[in-house]
């Protein structure tokens, strides 16, 4: 199922990376390495025409401007496979910059991944997924719990994600060309 999602950009996306590596070194955790790209997910679809998708995503830019983001606390998810995440914090900027993207693919046919409708989606950065195990998901909270996950960003393009092999690559960029929405604050 492709992604369209929002990038890190430096010096976030290091953090995150950092993060990452961590974990990878004390637990051997790398199953989040199938989207290598510190990213936060806003939809995934199939079924849907790319250069119809392409022409809607192209015309959401030109109105969408870059936006700043920023993380609080530590999540977890159960099901339908354990994931650990940082919390992105909803703003009425960013709750709205989401429904119109949702809106505005959601006209373009195919099928909408339901946990990314406008009144189920929870933002947020993944910080493991995949290999977790229930006690190697135990042992990662202990970990991250020692840090300060606080972490402030600017989103300044939406990034298309396609299966390829192993993990998602990134097809198409997508610069948010539109005035600058509020801060998260």
């Amino acid at each position: 199922m492709p992604l369209l999602a929002m990038l890190l950009h430096e010096p976030a996306a290091t953090v995150v990376r950092g993060w990452w590596d961590l974990l990878e070194r004390e637990l051997g955790l790398q199953g989040l390495r199938r989207v290598p790209f510190p990213h936060v997910t806003l939809l995934g679809y199939s079924g849907l025409d790319h250069g119809h998708f392409r022409n809607e995503l192209e015309a959401c830019v030109e109105r969408l401007g870059p936006i700043t983001l920023r993380t609080s606390g530590l999540g977890l998810f159960f099901q339908p496979h354990p994931v650990i995440y940082l919390p992105v914090v909803r703003s009425r900027a960013l709750t709205d910059f989401h429904r119109e993207m949702w809106e505005s693919v959601g006209t373009r046919g195919g099928r909408l991944d339901p946990h990314h409708a406008p009144d189920a989606w929870t933002p947020h950065l993944t910080l493991a997924q995949a290999d977790l195990t229930p006690e190697s998901q135990l042992d990662a909270v202990r970990i991250l719990s020692r840090l300060d996950l606080s972490l402030e960003f600017e989103v300044r393009n939406l990034t298309l994600f396609e299966w390829i092999g192993p993990r998602f690559e990134p097809l198409d960029r997508y610069p948010l060309l539109g005035e600058r929405a509020e801060t998260v604050g």
